[in-house]
């Protein structure tokens, strides 16, 4: 048994050295074994509030990302990585939610959001952008679409919640409503119309509306493939666009 402890304290050693060293160039591999021999509950990760969902009597619809159920992803909180963990994103209050995986802490926990740095969930990564100054209310949580030479695209997801009265109570419905933000000369700006990207890029309106016209059913089809094209397009040196 003696033997085991001083082994076990011998990895954590170990590994919280090679963290302290270079955390990004560690391997996922590495951070699951830390947890799972320190043990999540002692690692810091549950440090936040209870959450309860009041708003279960939906019609099918969630007020969370991509699914209803937790998912297994990463999160950087409070300074300190964690991967293969339970989490679930909840748009309609931007807030990202934990919970124990051993089947015996069964209740969510919301993590505070000046503690969240950058999650990834579905194969999507997310950051939290504190710096924004365009008033949004909302805890700053933005997925990251493309990031360039000299423009970044966010997409802010969110859910509205409407409420509709039945004979056995309320009913709930959640809708999509997502917003794009624009990152360039060190500023930021909502841009949803061919309009805003004219504003910002004077230089380049012919380019924008050409762009616009030319992948008109990819915007109506796939307006988030569309958003990231073309901030990928207006981001490309002028030599490489003939390519487009």
């Amino acid at each position: 048994m003696k033997s085991k402890i001083k082994y076990s304290a011998f990895i954590i050693c170990a590994l919280c050295n090679l963290a302290a060293f270079s955390q990004s160039n560690l391997p996922n591999e590495i951070y699951q074994t830390y947890d799972k021999i320190v043990g999540l509950d002692n690692t810091g990760l549950y440090n936040g509030t209870e959450f309860t969902d009041l708003f279960l009597n939906t019609d099918g619809t969630y007020r969370y990302f991509d699914g209803f159920d937790y998912t297994k992803g990463s999160v950087t909180y409070n300074g300190q990585y964690y991967v293969n963990v339970f989490l679930k994103y909840d748009l309609l209050e931007d807030n990202l939610l934990t919970r124990s995986d051993d089947n015996l802490s069964l209740f969510s926990i919301k993590l505070i959001p000046a503690f969240i740095e950058k999650f990834s969930i579905y194969n999507q990564n997310f950051v939290r952008l504190s710096d924004t100054n365009l008033n949004i209310s909302a805890n700053g949580f933005f997925e990251v679409a493309y990031l360039g030479n000299d423009s970044e695209l966010y997409i802010k997801h969110t859910k509205n919640k409407k409420d509709k009265a039945l004979n056995r109570g309320i009913q709930y419905q959640f809708s999509t409503d997502n917003f794009y933000v624009l990152k360039t000369n060190n500023r930021y700006f909502v841009v949803s119309s061919s309009k805003d990207f004219r504003e910002i890029y004077p230089e380049k309106t012919e380019e924008i509306r050409q762009f616009y016209k030319t992948y008109k059913t990819l915007k109506k089809s796939n307006p988030e493939v569309f958003m990231t094209k073309l901030v990928k397009y207006l981001d490309r040196p002028e030599t490489e666009k003939t390519k487009q």
